[in-house]
């Protein structure tokens, strides 16, 4: 009897050491991995801005929806950030998914943004891992590497604790 219930509890321990390693090997490509250059289109005046523009800074590259209410409530948090620590060499990037440019210039002037927002693609979106979820932000280390991917709405002193020790 104690025989049988030892080889379950194993193979069941061997499972769960499988699952976690794919998890771990699914995910590992977020952090430390290079994030993947893009170039998109300003929402504001149609500027084409490039990630490699933001090289040797850090940036926290935020992806939203025009209808997402977490998206909406985290913004002008991110947008205090950016003025904060600007001169710090540090840049935020917002990239608006299935969203028309005007609603993204209207969300822009909404919430006073003087962070760029640009208009995000399926390939953007797709280099990304495929963003799911918004807002999804990722946060950019000043060698252009992913130290940091966060699913959902933070706080002010959530993304700074991140950025913090990068800049």
């Amino acid at each position: 009897m104690g025989r049988k219930s030892t080889r379950g509890l194993a193979v069941f321990l061997r499972g769960l050491i499988t699952f976690m390693v794919v998890m771990t090997l699914a995910t590992a490509g977020w952090a430390g991995g290079q994030a993947a250059n893009f170039t998109l289109p300003s929402a504001i005046d149609g500027k084409e801005i490039s990630l490699s523009q933001f090289s040797g800074k850090v940036v926290l590259l935020n992806f939203i929806t025009f209808v997402c209410g977490p998206c909406r409530d985290e913004m002008p948090d991110l947008n205090r950030i950016y003025l904060e620590n600007s001169g710090k060499g540090f840049v935020v990037i917002g990239i608006g998914l299935s969203s028309q440019p005007a609603d993204l210039r209207f969300l822009a002037k909404q919430l006073g943004l003087n962070y760029p927002l640009l208009v995000g693609t399926d390939k953007v979106s797709k280099d990304y891992g495929g963003v799911d979820i918004v807002p999804t932000t990722f946060i950019i280390d000043r060698g252009g590497n992913i130290a940091h991917k966060i699913t959902g709405a933070k706080t002010k002193e959530h993304f700074e604790k991140l950025i913090r020790p990068l800049l």
